[in-house]
């Protein structure tokens, strides 16, 4: 099954809930508004307004009726819609049939700021107001009335606005507050996640730490703790193993030496003596690889043409033994790094050993140390092919698995390169001879 993020989760719900309370919302005020008889008239509270908006004044400065958009549609729709408009000089503007009692009873209606009068005798739905109001031809009172208005629309309208105002803001909130408080509140996933970060799988003892987390992450890191403390277990077993087992296979192996070193010369004697060779270099190269993963780093400033002119002296009549001649090419400036002496020196010794193993027996075998820092190993010997290039360096993977190596020297080169910020890189080709290149990354290397 496809993970999801918890925090998309938390907002899909909320809004998931929110968009339902906000359906059943509009559903009542429909129903609500549905409820409510069509008889129960009210009047129209923007009426009036668009009727003294609609008294202009004439060229001669006298007020007349200039209907806007809005009040033509009412006059339209309700041929019934009258209107009065009575101003203190008793200038009168009127339109429809205004009723008698409206015109009889003005004057006392005219002391009132505002009157409603709702449903005639004989015409329920009927409704007439008079509100004394500012227009753009001076100050009036108007009458206005015969429009027959359902409170359907103005509920309906209302609920709308009821709803959907609340519902804008709910759901602004939803889209912007609910990742900024589910972020919030997850934040200590991210937390966690830093401090799983932080753990060194190199390192023993290492644990999460619990402080600060809420109480439904820490039965997972727990269990995290557990397993780091089994892992370390089991580390510390396979540690003493192969250290043990090391040192207890250089005993009997030097006395088989010894004992095969008194046989008489014979091919029988070669093929001991070579087989014993090979088990000497297996058990000196993992004693070496946990050394080196064992002890603490030890990191200082290393000269570069000086460490690596230690490993080819060291080196020299090895390789002249087997039939090489070898040459060093210092770089005329000092090239500086951070690292450890004793594990670069295996680095740098690993791979001439590898040259001086697959070289062929003849030719030149060069080491230099180039002006960006690089170092590299070249032989003349019979290259690698490119379909084993990408092999060389894991562990016990040999190109000739008749040879004495033991397929652990490359491997570990690379693995003390990368522990320095490094990498390896081979140029080789069959018939060509090969060159191993140690290189830096992030410019770890300083001329001097």
């Amino acid at each position: 099954m496809k993970s999801s993020s918890l925090r998309w989760r938390f907002t899909l719900g909320f809004i998931v809930l929110q968009a339902c309370a906000i359906a059943a919302s509009a559903a009542l005020v429909i129903y609500l508004a549905s409820a409510v008889s069509p008889e129960r008239a009210v009047p129209s509270i923007w009426l009036s307004q668009e009727v003294a908006d609609s008294i202009q004044p004439s060229a001669e400065g006298e007020p007349r009726l200039a209907p806007s958009e809005s009040l033509e549609k009412t006059m339209a729709e309700w041929p019934t819609f009258w209107l009065l408009a009575e101003f203190d000089d008793g200038t009168i503007v009127s339109h429809g049939d205004v009723p008698e009692g409206i015109i009889a009873n003005r004057e006392f209606l005219r002391q009132f700021r505002t009157v409603e009068m709702h449903g005639y005798i004989g015409d329920p739905g009927a409704l007439a107001r008079s509100e004394r109001l500012e227009t753009p031809a001076g100050e009036a009172t108007i009458f206005a009335g015969g429009v027959s208005m359902s409170q359907h629309g103005l509920l309906l309208w209302i609920g709308s606005v009821a709803v959907a105002v609340p519902a804008l803001i709910l759901a602004t909130i939803t889209l912007l507050g609910v990742p900024w408080v589910t972020r919030r509140s997850l934040r200590s996933l991210n937390d966690l996640n830093a401090r799983l970060d932080r753990i060194d799988f190199e390192a023993r003892g290492g644990a999460v730490d619990e402080a600060g987390l809420p109480r439904e992450v820490l039965p997972v890191v727990n269990g995290i703790n557990m397993a780091l403390r089994r892992l370390d277990n089991g580390f510390e077993t396979t540690e003493r193993f192969f250290v043990n087992a090391a040192h207890e296979l250089r005993t009997p192996i030097a006395i088989l030496q010894v004992r095969i070193d008194t046989l008489p010369p014979s091919p029988e004697k070669t093929h001991l003596q070579s087989g014993v060779k090979r088990l000497t270099a297996i058990t000196n190269q993992l004693l070496d690889i946990e050394k080196y993963r064992q002890q603490p780093p030890r990191r200082s400033r290393v000269e570069l043409n000086g460490l690596v002119s230690t490993v080819v002296a060291d080196l020299a009549p090895f390789a002249i033994s087997e039939g090489y001649d070898i040459s060093f090419e210092p770089d005329p400036r000092q090239q500086v790094i951070e690292g450890e002496v004793d594990a670069l020196e295996r680095a740098f010794g690993n791979l001439l050993r590898n040259a001086i193993q697959y070289g062929g027996r003849c030719g030149e075998i060069t080491v230099r140390v180039s002006s960006e820092g690089s170092v590299l190993v070249t032989d003349q010997g019979q290259g690698i092919a490119p379909d084993k290039q990408a092999r060389i360096f894991e562990p016990f993977y040999r190109i000739n698995p008749h040879g004495s190596g033991a397929g652990l020297g490359l491997s570990m080169a690379n693995d003390i390169v990368s522990d320095h910020g490094g990498f390896i890189e081979v140029r080789s080709a069959p018939g060509r001879g090969t060159t191993f290149a140690v290189k830096w990354r992030e410019a770890r290397v300083a001329s001097l």
